[in-house]
């Protein structure tokens, strides 16, 4: 069974192309950046690398996993519904009955298990958005094919056997695992289906200041502007405490600018947001602001492209710290952006009705 009605919306970031696919085919249709600024994705978090000096630290430029769908969600007045089955069994016999009643569902995927995916490794914490699943054979051991779509860069809409889907969704490896969660949007405001301008001013100074407060506030040393600090100082040590280095380092930037947990993808999304929310508020305020990520972006660009140099490098150890260079240069330029966000949008929020 497939959703006949059903257009896939295409995306650059998992969670975002997910919830946008969800929302467009409850009727709200909104841009990826919106839905983004929206949900407070961007962020930073430092996370130690579970098999020290044989594998490199995870590093990721957004908040946790399904954090941006509920708070997006919630600034819309959408009704976001999440569910975890005991079990495969019983997830997928859920996630048939919410297609029967007309909903795209959001799944929560190990990568690994994907057809369709080049990745080797194990990585729990990606979403994709169901959209059909054919009737598995009678002989119970899997089957059918599963309709989904995944992000722009892994093709869009896919199609994959059911049994690659079943593993993936139930898969307990990799990082951050969530294993058969699925959501789906169970109501809109009226307000949102019959105008796609319908995102209240309110609404966008409320998610921008959020955002900006919690950049700017201590979270402890692996969190935030600290957590980016501190992976900076990191990084000239990773020449003598990864091995092989030659694989791990370059393998630390084909993840940030491939698998979208990076710097550079997010900051692209939320200066985009930026443009989005100057737009509809007609604010030429926030101007400076998404000028200012897009220079954030290109540099965290030219940290990527050292990572991936390093195995050809003459002097490795120089190269790792012009990544250090970089990274505190990309701290001291988030900080100050949101420093300015932070001023605009209370000054912005105190003034509405």
């Amino acid at each position: 069974m497939r959703l006949e009605s059903f257009q896939p919306q295409v995306g650059v970031h998992c969670e975002t192309t997910t919830l946008r696919n969800m929302l467009h085919h409850a009727g709200a249709r909104l841009s990826e950046p919106l839905l983004f600024g929206l949900g407070q994705g961007i962020d930073f978090q430092y996370w130690d690398p579970p098999v020290p000096g044989r594998s490199a630290p995870m590093l990721t430029g957004r908040v946790g996993p399904g954090e941006l769908s509920h708070r997006a969600c919630a600034a819309l007045g959408a009704e976001l519904c999440a569910s975890r089955p005991p079990d495969a069994d019983a997830a997928r016999a859920r996630t048939a009955e919410l297609l029967a009643a007309g909903h795209v569902v959001g799944v929560t995927v190990d990568i690994y298990h994907l057809d369709y995916f080049s990745s080797r490794s194990h990585f729990a914490s990606h979403y994709i958005a169901l959209y059909g699943l054919d009737e598995e054979p009678d002989d119970g051991h899997g089957g059918g094919l599963a309709y989904v779509v995944d992000t722009d860069q892994q093709g869009g809409a896919q199609t994959l056997p059911g049994e690659s889907l079943r593993r993936a969704r139930n898969s307990d490896e990799g990082f951050l695992p969530s294993p058969n969660l699925q959501m789906h949007i169970g109501g809109l405001p009226k307000r949102l289906t019959t105008d796609s301008t319908a995102v209240a001013h309110e609404e966008i100074w409320q998610a921008i200041r959020a955002t900006a407060a919690r950049m700017l506030s201590d979270r402890g040393p692996e969190r935030g502007l600290s957590g980016l600090r501190k992976a900076a100082s990191d990084v000239p040590g990773w020449r003598d405490t990864l091995t092989p280095g030659e694989e791990l380092v370059p393998g630390v930037g084909r993840f940030w600018r491939y698998a979208g947990t990076g710097g550079a993808n997010f900051r692209g999304l939320y200066g985009d947001f930026l443009r989005e929310a100057r737009q509809r508020t007609a604010d030429a305020a926030l101007d400076g602001p998404a000028d200012a990520f897009d220079g954030v972006r290109q540099q965290w660009d030219e940290a990527i492209d050292l990572l991936l140099g390093y195995g050809e490098a003459p002097d490795p150890g120089g190269r790792l710290k012009a990544v250090e260079t970089l990274m505190h240069a990309i701290a001291d330029a988030e900080q100050a952006a949101f420093e300015r966000l932070l001023r605009l949008a209370t000054r912005r929020v105190g003034e509405s009705p």
